[in-house]
């Protein structure tokens, strides 16, 4: 949508008043929803060249003018507290036009919790600033073995409970000998702590390190006869070996270094990063950047560091990268890395030797992702020609129907990124105002509620909005459509009997003959939305036929309905409850859980 002159001209203005120091600077719209943070070392210069001639050209820079309805700045001492603000504020916020790791949740980190007196390890999905060490991220390995392998041989307890070495009993882990059990005092913090030092040297790669101690460990435990703890130090000092046994020596020193190479696709830049661990490579791993503004490298790369190296997360002693792009910033980005690593981390150019040659495999992978992206490209646009959509179908929602008989109608809203779902965009619908079964109506109110939604949320509407359902469908929709957003928008229909799909103005399918890739793409989007509106229906007809169910129950009332529904997942879950998991719950007396409980066992009641 064109911004008008007048909001243009407000925008400008706010510009010109901002002081000439550094500082970050908040795009924001009419929901107080932050559409882009930026740093500046003049808040007053940087913000005014948004609304300069040439950037007004970049339809990028000009889409997120458009949406903004005001700036905001906050002033910092110096350059380098507005890098730390502004990678805070992006953290909190994930603006839209910012850069960002791709849906950063799908990236597994490992979790160790040495601020615990008894850390343990686990899966997490996002560092955050609570003390632990996170290694990652990891999005090409198998972190239920690795912490499987963790648990059996390093001794470290998996329980989450609080230790305070008075428990009844230890649990299994224990009988095992694969938990020292300090949970009943069997070890103190002083002798578990070694334990977690081994396991951050398997993490860190430092193998030869926890080798020697491994076999150290062993020939003690033959010494003493203790045949089988010996032979669990066998088979992890076989372990290792042969997981030393498939990485390469690449370079003469034990260091720890990250090798990251970048290529430019549509909206995103792609990068491969090179782990070297002690000398040795040890993982390859892609990562996507969201690039909405097509920044240049110079301006994505302190971003990508900052974010990639969040506080708590592993950083090796270097960084190579092929070039000279982090410029000014070069020098206040490694103080940062320094700070979180505790030691001194650099940031250096591979130009010759072995960091050439490592520099060189990060940039073979990072191109054979560039690969795929390309044939996704490509795909899409395929669709674009097929469907005369005006933008490249990047972002697709598509949207289906359930309901049963007219009763429990919901609406559900699917999110496709290049091909790909992004499930943190997926939305659902209560229908409200249709009464009984009319489909048509069912998706203009949900179309309408999605549009306002988007507005709310500082998200474009997506280039392709599918429908799932006939010519009908289509034609009700498209009414919304055209009273919400004019013309500007790409709609398309995908009927299930026939597997037909039409678009608006054509009273033929379209005609998919030689395009079986392009069909596949839309049918996995319309069963995705319909798995997920199916399931959104199964969860509101099983709430109903709880509340119907229990509140029939003499003393269950609203509060008392909820404090079961916090406690149990279905009525099923209800059904098989024990009677002493009953009377647990709060404000429930004896007599009240005996009454609920015989609704499902009555035969079992007479006797208590």
């Amino acid at each position: 949508m064109p911004l008008s002159e007048p909001k243009f001209d407000q925008l400008k203005k706010q510009s010109a008043g901002f002081p000439d120091s550094p500082g970050v600077y908040l795009f924001k719209n009419a929901h107080e929803t932050v559409l882009y943070v930026g740093k500046a070392i003049s808040l007053k210069k940087r913000t005014a060249s948004y609304f300069n001639s040439a950037n007004q050209e970049n339809p990028k820079i000009r889409a997120l003018v458009s949406q903004a309805d005001h700036l905001e700045f906050v002033l910092t001492e110096d350059a380098q507290q507005a890098l730390l603000l502004e990678s805070n504020l992006i953290k909190k916020y994930r603006p839209r036009y910012n850069v960002v790791l791709r849906d950063d949740k799908s990236y597994p980190y490992l979790k160790l919790t040495v601020k615990e007196d008894f850390p343990r390890v686990f899966i997490s999905r996002r560092p955050v600033q609570d003390g632990s060490k996170y290694y990652g991220p990891y999005p090409n390995l198998k972190l239920r073995e690795i912490i499987k392998l963790i648990y059996r041989y390093f001794n470290i307890r998996d329980c989450n409970i609080e230790i305070d070495g008075h428990a009844e009993r230890a649990c299994l882990s224990y009988q095992i000998k694969q938990c020292p059990a300090p949970c009943i005092g069997v070890v103190d913090k002083k002798s578990y702590a070694p334990l977690v030092k081994r396991v951050q040297w398997f993490l860190e790669g430092k193998h030869d390190n926890l080798l020697d101690h491994v076999r150290s460990e062993m020939l003690r435990a033959s010494e003493r006869l203790e045949f089988e703890e010996a032979a669990k130090y066998r088979d992890l000092a076989t372990a290792i070996e042969q997981m030393q046994g498939t990485y390469a020596m690449i370079i003469p020193e034990k260091k720890d270094i990250d090798v990251a190479a970048f290529a430019f696709g549509l909206g995103k830049v792609l990068v491969s990063v090179v782990q070297v661990r002690q000398g040795k490579v040890i993982d390859h791993i892609r990562l996507v950047l969201e690039n909405e503004l097509d920044l240049s490298l110079e301006e994505v790369l302190p971003t990508f560091l900052q974010q990639y190296y969040a506080p708590g997360v592993f950083v090796p002693d270097e960084i190579l990268i092929a070039k000279d792009w982090l410029a000014e910033d070069e020098e206040m980005i490694e103080k940062v890395l320094s700070v979180n690593k505790g030691s001194d981390v650099f940031i250096r150019r591979a130009d010759e030797g072995w960091r050439l040659e490592l520099m060189n495999m990060a940039e073979k992978n990072v191109l054979s992702a560039l690969k795929d992206d390309v044939q996704q490209t490509n795909l899409l646009t395929e669709l674009k020609d097929l469907l005369v959509l005006k933008n490249l179908p990047r972002n697709i929602a598509c949207f289906d129907i359930s309901t049963l008989q007219g009763t429990f109608t919901v609406g559900s809203a699917v999110f496709f990124r290049d091909g790909a779902p992004e499930k943190n965009r997926y939305r659902k619908f209560k229908i409200k105002e249709v009464v009984g079964q009319d489909d048509f109506r069912s998706h203009q109110e949900m179309m309408r509620r999605y549009i306002r939604l988007l507005e709310r949320e500082g998200n474009p509407v997506p280039d392709l909005l599918l429908i799932d359902g006939g010519k009908g469908q289509l034609s009700a929709v498209k009414e919304v459509l055209d009273q919400e957003l004019g013309g500007n928008y790409g709609l398309a229909s995908l009927a299930k009997r026939e597997e037909e799909v039409f678009v608006p103005g054509q009273s033929e399918p379209v005609d998919f003959k030689g395009h079986l890739k392009v069909r596949h793409l839309l049918q996995r989007l319309r069963d995705e939305s319909h798995r997920f509106a199916v399931g959104y229906h199964r969860v509101i007809r099983d709430r109903q036929a709880v509340t119907s169910l229990l509140t029939e129950v003499k003393g269950i009332g609203p509060s008392r309905l909820r404090a079961l529904m916090n406690r149990f997942e279905s009525v099923k879950a209800i059904q098989e409850a024990p009677l002493e998991d009953l009377v647990a719950i709060p404000g429930f007396s004896k007599e009240l859980a005996y009454r609920l409980y015989g609704t499902f066992h009555p035969q079992t009641t007479e006797n208590l």
